[in-house]
């Protein structure tokens, strides 16, 4: 077993490697960026958006916050192609792969059983899910505590009540003051977001693992996997396009990964964080944390052992 998880950490290295660097430098150069524009710029831009907040997980108005945005960061389609390459490259070269390569044969005519083989795959590709989505948070740490945002402390005034006219008390001018954005942000609060990609990428994994252990080639598992991917992503954006496809939201499994949404919780409202089925956002009704992080886990894992299933009863063809 020992000998098999350093083979195959041996095999990802290079993926992890390369997936690691770009999901840490990603996260550093994604959050600075959000300092070069304030919450008050960033709002009046947004405003302008008024009819796309549907296609948002998060009402705007916490969008606007740091909090909001960084959370965003989460949902980056770089962090999510990040996750998707590592989680099918391991998960199609567990059985198609090797199947592929010719190499099957060889471990098999070692001393190791075939759950063996599967269940090693299975440890060295949820760890690396787990180290990649730390080091998505860890990047968004070192940034958030490294950068300055701007503050712009206007005069006095006093507002007109039923109108939109301010009175200054003062002639003097708005200034600009420099604080760190950790004075802004809860870096602990986005912990939800790090568990979710990991379920989300865990689910993956499962799934591309389960195709894998069916076919012989890697290249048709991989693609099995990414058009399964591709598939979802639409169907979701669908759902979220028109009201009467709402119902879709529950074939997808983008639906429960939403680390903005998850994020906005925690912050807004702990105790409905804590919940198992739904809570309420805008007279929405929306899974929990317990709830999207038990579907994607639950569903994976399922794809596991239906994999590990196949591969143990499958008769497996001779190398070519």
């Amino acid at each position: 077993m020992r000998a098999l998880l350093h083979r195959y950490a041996l095999q990802g290295r290079t993926v992890f490697l390369a997936c690691g660097l770009a999901m840490f430098g990603f996260m550093m150069l994604r959050v600075w960026s959000i300092t070069l524009l304030g919450s008050d710029e960033f709002s009046e831009i947004i405003k302008h958006f008024k009819n796309f907040e549907k296609f948002s997980p998060v009402p705007f108005s916490s969008l606007v916050t740091y909090t909001g945005r960084v959370a965003r960061t989460f949902n980056e389609p770089i962090v999510l192609f990040v996750i998707l390459t590592w989680t099918i490259s391991r998960g199609s070269d567990t059985v198609a792969g090797q199947i592929n390569r010719g190499t099957m044969e060889m471990l098999l005519g070692n001393p190791v059983s075939r759950s063996n083989m599967y269940w090693s795959q299975f440890l060295v590709t949820t760890v690396g899910t787990l180290l990649l989505s730390t080091l998505a948070w860890l990047g968004m740490v070192v940034s958030v505590h490294l950068n300055m945002v701007e503050e712009v402390i206007k005069p006095p005034s006093i507002s007109i009540p039923y109108t939109l006219l301010e009175i200054p008390l003062s002639t003097a001018e708005a200034t600009t003051i420099q604080k760190p954005m950790s004075d802004y942000i809860n870096v602990w609060n986005f912990i939800p977001a790090l568990t979710i990609i990991f379920a989300m990428g865990f689910f993956v994994a499962g799934f591309a693992t389960m195709v894998s252990s069916f076919d012989r080639y890697r290249w048709r598992a991989v693609g099995i996997a990414v058009g399964f991917v591709i598939f979802q992503q639409s169907i979701r954006i669908l759902a979220v396009s028109k009201p009467e496809y709402n119902y879709l939201l529950n074939f997808t499994f983008f639906n429960p990964f939403d680390p903005e949404g998850l994020v906005n919780v925690l912050t807004e409202d702990p105790e409905q964080f804590w919940q198992f089925w739904q809570y309420g956002l805008e007279e929405s009704i929306r899974l929990s944390a317990l709830g999207c992080h038990c579907i994607l886990f639950g569903f994976g894992l399922l794809c596991y052992m239906i994999g590990n299933f196949a591969f143990c009863k499958r008769d497996l063809p001779a190398p070519i």
